[in-house]
């Protein structure tokens, strides 16, 4: 499991190289909250900076550190569609679920807008999703996550898929669907936190999850 940091607001957040934040009950890390990562680059010589795996949750962890740490966007899309392929083959739908997040977030990072001339030629998973569709790309792909969520009733993970199409649709300069997808993240952390009283938010220098989405709406310039 990834540790915690604190969160930023969206500007700095598509700028970071990697913003995360936990919630914990008691010593149990349950899931990060907020994954934006961003990256670029050609395929090239994946296997030269990261061993080869057959776990799909180590080919997550290795997708996010190639494209985020090392510019590495081609290599690391590869290592996500073999973990969702592997997902699917195990019935993992909780494993399908973070992948397909995953690729959410890769699908509208800056790593592929910096080689936006690419993959207007390429597009991704073999074509199936334009360059210029990849916002739509990144929210069908959250939905299908959300979809899985909502079956295993993961409050948590849906109040991190909703934001995450908040920031999908940020990215896409569609502010009422922001404004709609924050209210929904913060309607899936309070079932969450209904079920599990006890279970504490690391959110930098925020007191309340709602004091978070508060802020993001207010720089998202959403309606009072």
């Amino acid at each position: 499991m990834l540790g915690s940091a604190s969160l930023h607001n969206f500007s700095k957040l598509i700028k970071s190289p990697l913003t995360w934040a936990l919630y914990f009950q008691g010593g149990l890390a349950l899931r990060h909250i907020i994954i934006i990562l961003t990256l670029i680059s050609l395929a090239g010589c994946a296997a030269a900076l990261v061993p080869y795996t057959s776990d799909p949750k180590q080919k997550i962890s290795d997708a996010y550190w190639l494209f985020d740490n090392k510019q590495r966007a081609l290599p690391a899309q590869k290592l996500i569609l073999e973990a969702i392929e592997i997902y699917k083959k195990n019935d993992d739908k909780s494993g399908l679920a973070q992948a397909y997040v995953a690729y959410a977030v890769f699908l509208r990072s800056y790593a592929v807008n910096r080689y936006a001339e690419h993959y207007k030629e390429t597009g991704f998973n073999s074509g199936k999703i334009t360059f210029e569709d990849r916002f739509n790309g990144s929210i069908e792909y959250l939905e299908k996550s959300s979809a899985i969520y909502e079956e295993k009733q993961e409050y948590d993970n849906l109040t991190n898929t909703y934001l995450h199409m908040g920031f999908t649709y940020l990215a896409n300069n569609n502010i009422p669907k922001v404004c709609d997808m924050y209210l929904k993240s913060l309607d899936m952390n309070k079932l969450f936190m209904e079920q599990n009283p006890d279970a504490k938010l690391n959110l930098g220098g925020f007191k309340s999850y709602k004091d978070y989405i508060d802020n993001e709406m207010q720089q998202a310039k959403c309606p009072e």
